[in-house]
């Protein structure tokens, strides 16, 4: 991020250690030689779970728990960015929930449907100029305009890290990301049953003037019910708008990729990370 933070900071111990120094504790950060009356541990992902094996800590984290939360009072606390002190943006959610009921997601049993969940203010620092944006369907949110309104009239930098749900971009919402200081645009094309719809949102976004290198599309393989072919022809679809393409790999709880073979396809017109591209060559879904 930036070039002077690689690693992504956790924003569950952030807004902990938030919480705790307004009660004026010393707060540190896996600092072994000390011996703290409290220790936290937030884990993201299902297959990091095993790593607290053995550790004497107050465990959260959709990894672990999700359902686990924050209490109100500690969630909506400014993070404390102290706490990874080499990093240059902010981050939060505006929003929380989703529309969708996709089967590969979590989102829908973790967050449940669609709710407005704070303003840019509650977590920007005003010392960065980057805000990155973990909303899971902003978009599809009442509080949309009014958070795509601030990050325009602030002028900050904006990563949609989560990616925005291009079937329902219209033209108002297509002026509005048109405003907001973007490197780029992050959406998804999970199902070819979705071609017309993205197909119109991304002839929406152009019209606007937004360059289509400036479009990037999560491509999900591997999952059960998407075929490889499914994948290849969705890739085909967004080649003919110059767009870039980021394969998304279908992981299970354990961590693991699908059965890989080998599947070819043409590679012309092809914008994207090729180390996620050289994966996706050979991803085949197991169904």
């Amino acid at each position: 991020m930036g070039g002077r933070y690689k690693a992504f900071p956790n924003l569950a111990l952030m807004k902990l250690s938030a919480w705790h120094k307004t009660r004026g504790d010393t707060v540190f950060l896996n600092f072994p030689l000390c011996q703290p009356n409290i220790t936290y541990a937030s884990c993201v992902f299902t297959w990091n779970a095993k790593r607290q094996a053995g550790l004497d800590a107050i465990m959260g984290g959709s990894g672990i728990d999700l359902k686990a939360a924050l209490e109100p009072e500690i969630e909506h606390l400014m993070p404390d960015y102290y706490l990874y002190p080499n990093t240059n943006f902010s981050l939060g959610f505006t929003s929380r929930g989703c529309i969708r009921k996709c089967p590969f997601c979590i989102v829908p049993e973790k967050e449940g449907g669609i709710q407005p969940w704070a303003s840019i203010y509650e977590f920007w620092d005003r010392r960065h100029k980057k805000v990155i944006l973990l909303d899971n369907n902003l978009l599809a949110c009442p509080n949309w305009r009014e958070t795509l309104s601030d990050l325009a009239k602030e002028g900050i930098e904006t990563d949609f890290n989560q990616g925005l749900d291009i079937r329902l971009l219209d033209d108002e919402k297509a002026r509005y990301l048109k405003s907001i200081k973007a490197k780029v645009l992050r959406f998804a094309f999970d199902d070819v049953v979705y071609e017309k719809a993205v197909c119109k949102g991304i002839e929406l976004l152009l019209k606007q003037g937004i360059s289509a290198r400036k479009l990037s599309f999560y491509v999900l393989t591997g999952f059960n019910s998407v075929s490889a072919e499914d994948a290849i022809e969705r890739v085909k679809i967004l080649q003919s708008y110059d767009v870039d393409i980021y394969p998304m790999i279908y992981k299970g709880k354990d961590g693991k990729e699908p059965r890989l073979q080998p599947m070819e396809f043409s590679l012309a017109g092809y914008h994207g990370s090729w180390h996620n591209l050289r994966k996706f060559q050979r991803v085949i879904s197991k169904g």
